[in-house]
């Protein structure tokens, strides 16, 4: 009896251990789907509003693997894997569709944890967009990202079933709905206007100025005629004011140390593919620049909107300016079939992608500062824009 009794105990107490513990690894499974529901639509937001920053980055997978094929779908494509990755973190942050989302997550993983290894071997793109421009990670770091998160949604698939509902199953399906809806609006919106949201440094306020440290730098090199001995001074801190060493010196050469390009200002060429981008970029005036980076790409309305804030600029003495990535020979045919009496210069597509995700989209700067941009569609009569006003707000604080 004796023996049946201690081993009665045993049993129990050996039952509650387990009960205690499996009751510590549910909690652990729900903070761990917390912070994966933070982290899944954390990278769905930051694609989804910017919607063009995404397609663009597929399309630089699609070309690295030889998809070219695909590239037409490359917006669709976009806009669901941010929709379905955001609605994974509802699901997991809410708690609601356990055993849905832990499956979809689980899928969504192990799709792209290879692709991202094969990226990091052979680093045919150079960045993943993982977390879209909000946050650039290496490929390597993308990776060994992605193999903690797999080993969490792992984790969380098996306790899937242990995961209660907080509402009766049809139920879940409206903050679904809700979610969809608004995540789907805010891509749409970023289609049509600028994204809500700006992850691109290329934003009001910011200076394409070089700093007193990346200026070029002035030397002067004058020969002492009485001891015939040679000295440089830099060129804006020399005796050029005292006439009498004026006298006994003579000018000899003169160099100048090429300082480090600003690491934001765009580089724009001429016609005859001269670098006029301190010109064109850091003119002291109030200019508009219309980015169109493709100019077949622009429709006929939107056309007749960068001609009709021309001629608005042109009679207020404003100056407008154009920027493209189309080769001059396609400028010249397009600038005449559409009676575009503005000048053009040309810059890196990949760059004007980020100074306005609009194409056209427009861009006031002045003096190397950027005061204000808006997609075509949302650009307003030029007498409604306050330019001083911008000046005030954005101009002064650069400085």
């Amino acid at each position: 009896m004796a023996i049946k009794y201690q081993s009665g105990l045993s049993f129990i107490r050996y039952f509650l251990i387990l009960k205690k513990n499996d009751r510590h690894m549910r909690i652990a499974a729900i903070i761990v789907r917390f912070l994966l529901g933070v982290v899944f639509i954390y990278s769905g937001f930051v694609k989804a509003v910017d919607p063009w920053g995404f397609q663009f980055k597929l399309e630089d997978y699609f070309i690295a693997f030889g998809w070219d094929w695909m590239i037409p779908a490359a917006m669709v494509m976009g806009i669901m894997l941010s929709a379905a990755e955001f609605l994974i973190g509802i699901a997991f942050l809410l708690g609601i569709k356990p055993k849905l989302s832990t499956w979809s997550a689980l899928l969504f993983m192990i799709l792209f944890t290879p692709i991202t290894l094969y990226l990091a071997i052979t680093n045919a793109v150079p960045d993943c967009g993982c977390f879209g421009d909000a946050l650039i990670l290496t490929n390597w770091e993308t990776f060994y990202k992605n193999l903690i998160i797999i080993i969490l949604v792992i984790f969380i698939f098996i306790y899937r079933k242990k995961f209660g509902h907080y509402m009766k199953c049809k139920l879940e399906w409206i903050p679904v709905a809700f979610f969809t809806v608004a995540i789907l609006f805010i891509s749409f919106y970023g289609l049509r206007h600028l994204p809500l949201m700006e992850f691109l440094p290329y934003e009001p306020g910011l200076s394409m100025k070089p700093s007193e440290e990346q200026q070029d730098q002035y030397f002067v090199t004058y020969l002492d005629n009485r001891t015939g001995e040679e000295t440089e001074y830099p060129a804006d801190d020399f005796p050029w004011e005292d006439s009498t060493w004026m006298a006994n010196n003579e000018f000899v050469s003169q160099r100048v140390v090429e300082g480090e390009a600003p690491e934001y200002l765009i580089a724009v060429f001429d016609e005859n593919f001269d670098n006029v981008s301190s010109d064109v970029m850091l003119h002291p005036e109030f200019q508009f620049f219309v980015v169109m980076y493709d100019l077949d790409k622009v429709s006929e309305k939107a056309f007749e909107e960068v001609r009709d804030f021309a001629a608005q600029c042109e009679s207020e003495g404003v100056l407008m300016t154009a920027l493209t990535a189309t080769p001059y020979d396609d400028i010249e045919t397009v600038r005449h079939e559409e009676q575009l009496p503005i000048p053009f210069y040309t810059a890196d597509d990949i760059v004007l992608k980020m100074f306005i995700r609009a194409n056209p989209g427009f861009v006031l700067m002045k003096d190397g500062t950027i005061l204000g941009k808006w997609a075509w569609r949302d650009l307003p009569e030029l007498s409604e824009i306050n330019l001083e006003e911008l000046e005030a707000e954005f101009l002064k604080s650069s400085e």
